[in-house]
């Protein structure tokens, strides 16, 4: 029983990190792009109380949407190798956004009616450099966001071994 408890209760953990990765680089995406629009000075305290209260929990929840396949196979290892390394869930997190950049440049909407072997025409904001590398930015930073809510605490479910008496 104590182990079934141990599991769910890093399961219960698990959920709790993601969703404050999520939060964390929904933040940074509102940070650099909210701070590149060019507002002036006294239009800051509005935007930031707008983005703090619906905007950043609004973005999270189609952040975590998006991450949530190449995050998963990332937890899992991390979770089965018993990785509690700030740079393995950074690194990690940096994959994931890569791999969530990587959904956007090869989507092709169902609605465009292409020819066999005809290339669909791309969204220049997926190639642009400053997109890719806030992206990856973001993902970093919540991969180091799990780190401090759950990563830490990697392969706790797992039976401890003891040690032979002597």
């Amino acid at each position: 029983m104590t182990v079934f408890l141990r599991l769910l209760g890093q399961l219960l953990l698990i959920l709790v990190g993601y969703a404050a990765a999520a939060l964390v680089a929904s933040a940074f995406l509102h940070l650099i792009f909210l701070t590149s629009a060019g507002f002036e000075a006294d239009e800051a305290p509005v935007l930031v109380m707008g983005s703090v209260v619906f905007s950043i929990p609004f973005v999270a929840l189609f952040t975590a949407y998006f991450a949530f396949l190449p995050a998963v196979i990332a937890i899992g290892i991390g979770e089965v190798l018993g990785a509690r390394d700030w740079l393995y869930y950074s690194i990690a997190g940096g994959v994931v956004g890569a791999c969530v950049i990587a959904l956007f440049w090869y989507y092709v909407p169902p609605s465009l009616d292409l020819e066999p072997g005809a290339i669909a025409p791309r969204d220049p904001l997926v190639e642009n450099p400053y997109v890719l590398s806030t992206v990856i930015g973001a993902g970093v930073l919540g991969g180091i966001a799990y780190w401090a809510v759950a990563g830490r605490l990697a392969g706790g479910w797992k039976a401890r071994a003891t040690l032979p008496a002597r």
